[in-house]
């Protein structure tokens, strides 16, 4: 049982939105039991969209199309659907009413721009009424056809509530899916795959993915098998245990789960806070930390003092320092963790100090040196680090580093086994 996406529009072919819709329905199919087999994009043009839609018919069982749903000009798909599968164009008086009902929040004009948005394939399914786009769902010789608006939340809520369920229900179950995240930092591609060879010798019905999602490099877990095979769980747990135990410390989260997350997990269990001081990542190791839900519970405060002037006077780093040995050093580190620790009064703390360039660097600290500090109830500890890449990459490693160094502290102690936050790197000394 197989299954295409077909996304729609010149806004995806033209690179100005990234295609997250399709990558959000694969995954989800996936994990429900259904293959994917191709993912196409296409622009606003009826007949490529006829085209594509006849040709992915006779491979598949089911296809779900994305965008051309909405009132302005260049939404077509209802018209391209039409002529492609012969049916007629109807205005849906329900779905009037409801766009009316939903006034200013929808967007939508009266007259004609209305009329647009209630008009779909004669004999096709609304998916749900109460949603502000008008998906739905055609049978055609056989087939299943979905077609969901291309706004991401919108089309999330379809594919949860409405198009998993009803392929559940036209097409009976998928396959039983058992899936998992790793989320690996300080190692390389090659070295965890060297690392993790054994699993799928040991473990035929294992399959292993390898995907860099810079800076960690994400190992995809997958059984896939019929839910009458009774081991199939026992199967997945165990290669889960194996790679657990094999890269043990290098795992920084799993699944949905971040580096963040996990982070402020070990935090609020050792019911303790943390502070952070920022230089060349502005800002960066905070806005990580904010993005996790709760993380007031856990993170105390940020300071970021980019000037010598700001870590003077905002964290009392000395004058004296900065004038000796420079903004990027591991004593101004280590005066900016220390300011920052007191400034929270919390036990624990971050500083990040270095050159992220293109410019600014000097044959003794070139672009990417950066200074990272880590504040521990029992001693203050800098390490220094030469990161490659572009600014963008540098701030990014820098700032992964400063949280998994905490990370692997809170975890394994003072004692850190093998600590390595970056092996593949450079570490300036």
């Amino acid at each position: 049982m197989y299954g295409e996406i077909i996304a729609i529009g010149d806004e995806l072919i033209s690179g100005r939105v990234l295609n997250t819709t399709s990558t959000f329905v694969a995954y989800k199919l996936t994990l429900a039991g259904y293959s994917i087999r191709r993912i196409t994009v296409i622009g606003d043009n009826v007949s490529d969209i006829k085209e594509c839609l006849l040709a992915s018919l006779k491979r598949s069982d089911f296809l779900i199309v994305t965008g051309g749903l909405g009132a302005t000009e260049d939404d077509i798909t209802n018209e391209a659907v039409a002529s492609a599968l012969g049916l007629e164009l109807e205005v849906r008086q329900e779905l009037v009413k409801k766009i009316e009902e939903c006034g200013h929040r929808c967007d939508v004009a009266e007259g004609p721009y209305l009329e647009k948005m209630a008009t779909v394939p004669k004999g096709a399914e609304i998916l749900d009424i109460d949603s502000y786009a008008a998906g739905y769902l055609l049978r055609y010789e056989g087939k299943v056809l979905f077609f969901l608006p291309g706004v991401p939340s919108q089309l999330k809520s379809h594919v949860e509530k409405q198009v998993i369920p009803r392929l559940q229900k036209l097409l009976g179950p998928g396959q039983l899916v058992l899936y998992k995240i790793f989320k690996i930092f300080g190692l390389g591609e090659t070295e965890i795959n060297k690392k993790l060879e054994f699993i799928e010798t040991n473990f035929s019905d294992v399959k292993i993915g390898y995907y860099p999602n810079f800076p960690e490099i994400h190992v995809a877990v997958t059984v896939t098998g019929s839910r009458e095979k009774n081991n199939i769980e026992e199967i997945f747990e165990s290669a889960c245990s194996a790679i657990r135990q094999t890269l043990d410390i290098d795992i920084v989260a799993e699944d949905q789960d971040s580096l963040e997350t996990v982070l402020g997990n070990l935090l609020l269990d050792k019911k303790s806070a943390l502070a952070v001081a920022e230089s060349c990542t502005g800002g960066l190791v905070g806005q990580r930390i904010t993005s996790v839900s709760g993380s007031s519970g856990w993170f105390e405060c940020g300071a970021v003092t980019y000037s010598n002037k700001a870590k003077v006077k905002i964290l009392g780093v000395s004058p004296k320092i900065i004038e000796q040995h420079g903004a990027v050093s591991e004593q101004t580190a280590h005066e900016m963790v220390e300011g920052v620790m007191r400034l929270g009064s919390v036990p624990f703390g971050l500083s990040l100090t270095g050159i992220a360039g293109p410019t600014g660097g000097t044959p003794e600290k070139p672009v990417g040196t950066v200074f990272i500090g880590m504040g521990t109830p029992e001693k203050i500890f800098v390490e220094r680090f030469l990161f490659p890449g572009d600014r963008q990459e540098v701030r990014l490693l820098a700032s992964e580093t400063a949280l998994d160094w905490l990370r692997r502290y809170l975890k394994y102690g003072t004692d850190i086994p093998g600590y390595r936050p970056a092996k593949r790197l450079d570490q300036g000394h």
